[in-house]
């Protein structure tokens, strides 16, 4: 019996700080630049990238901050469910920051271990 192959994404890539290429990072980093990367690219936006690729948070400005708050997991969730090496998206926490901003912080599960994310959203 032969047994069956999973392509995955590999974990190895340019490490970019400020906008520049500094060098390589891999495994863990490489998973925290990769989650950030598409938490900060509004999805159907840029043609360079599949309508798989990005979050849909600018739905979410001008609305109800209860609405926000219900929605924000839900579209983080989405936007990172593409990747098959993250495993979970869980323990979310919203904070009013202002009248205009939520942070939003989660736990992000990847086969390389676990990834604390912050992010504020525009409401």
């Amino acid at each position: 019996m032969q047994e069956e192959l999973l392509e995955q994404i590999p974990s190895k890539t340019y490490r970019l700080l400020n906008g520049r290429i500094t060098g390589w990072i891999d495994e863990l980093a490489a998973m925290r630049q990769s989650i950030e990367k598409v938490l900060h690219t509004e999805r159907f936006t840029w043609p360079i990238y599949t309508d798989n690729y990005g979050v849909e948070l600018r739905s979410l400005i001008g609305e109800d901050i209860d609405l926000v708050i219900a929605e924000v997991e839900r579209i983080v969730q989405d936007a990172l469910s593409v990747d098959e090496r993250i495993i979970e998206v869980k323990n979310f926490t919203l904070t009013q920051e202002s009248k205009n901003a939520v942070l939003v912080s989660f736990f992000v599960v990847t086969i390389y271990g676990q990834i604390k994310i912050e992010k504020e959203v525009a409401v």
